[in-house]
């Protein structure tokens, strides 16, 4: 082998190593960070119906159908004004998405919509499974008896077998102790969200406020797991070459 080509072989090793490294640094950071990777938020409305979906990493969100209605004179959901966008926890290198919206319920008011989808592992990553889901409210808030909630049902297929139950939700006085809600099960190549059921009430004597909320999905191997893995072949590789 020439020392042209040897040099190039060692260059590719060391991209390999040096992006490897980028990743495990930013999957053990201290704090996580939402990496937008389907650009600009889209409306919800614009991923329903058939043959509608959205690539995030190795997944598909697809078969998006949703639900909603208001109460005691607050505004009915407005799909056009709930904004979604994939990306990636900068933490756990999870996949996920992220909803944007502004519901407001006050006193005696309710705003709640049912909303279903299929979240499935593209056939080119056949060695990725989805182990589990994690639910995250950010953009909340509730004074009085108000409440808001998300709750959701994770299934194999449509009302097939229960994979999961998640439940995160604010309360005026809880401390935020429930904002997060995270829930293992058998690894496989696809999951239904049937249904994520949303609610902001002000009940009897409050009020409630939703604008934001996170939604990721592991895979398996994780991908620090895979880079790890992907630094031994190169180290081994090397060592191979040079003898």
């Amino acid at each position: 082998m020439g020392q042209e080509e040897l040099g190039g072989k060692k260059m590719k090793q060391f991209i390999v190593l040096l992006s490897c490294l980028v990743v495990v640094l930013i999957v053990g950071s201290a704090s996580a960070a939402w990496i937008p990777v389907t650009g600009s938020p889209v409306p919800l409305s614009s991923l329903m119906g058939e043959e509608k979906s959205l690539v995030v990493g190795d997944k598909e969100i697809s078969d998006i159908d949703v639900f909603g209605f208001s109460a005691g004179g607050a505004l009915a959901p407005d799909y056009d004004t709930v904004f979604v966008q994939g990306g990636q926890d900068s933490k756990s290198g999870d996949y996920g998405l992220r909803f944007l919206l502004s519901w407001n319920a006050g006193t005696n008011q309710v705003i709640n919509a049912n909303l279903h989808y299929k979240v499935s592992i593209l056939p080119a990553y056949e060695n990725l499974w989805i182990k589990d889901v994690r639910l995250m409210l950010l953009g909340v808030s509730a004074t009085g008896n108000g409440l808001v909630s998300v709750g959701e049902t994770i299934m194999d297929e449509p009302f097939g077998n229960v994979l999961a139950s998640l439940s995160s939700s604010k309360q005026e006085y809880d401390d935020g102790t429930k904002l997060i809600s995270s829930s293992d099960f058998a690894p496989t190549k696809e999951i239904w969200i049937y249904s994520k059921d949303i609610s902001v009430t002000g009940n009897t004597a409050g009020t409630a406020h939703l604008s934001e909320f996170y939604q990721f999905y592991s895979q398996i191997p994780e991908p620090a797991t895979i880079c790890l893995l992907g630094l031994g072949a190169v180290a081994v590789f090397g060592r191979k070459r040079e003898r």
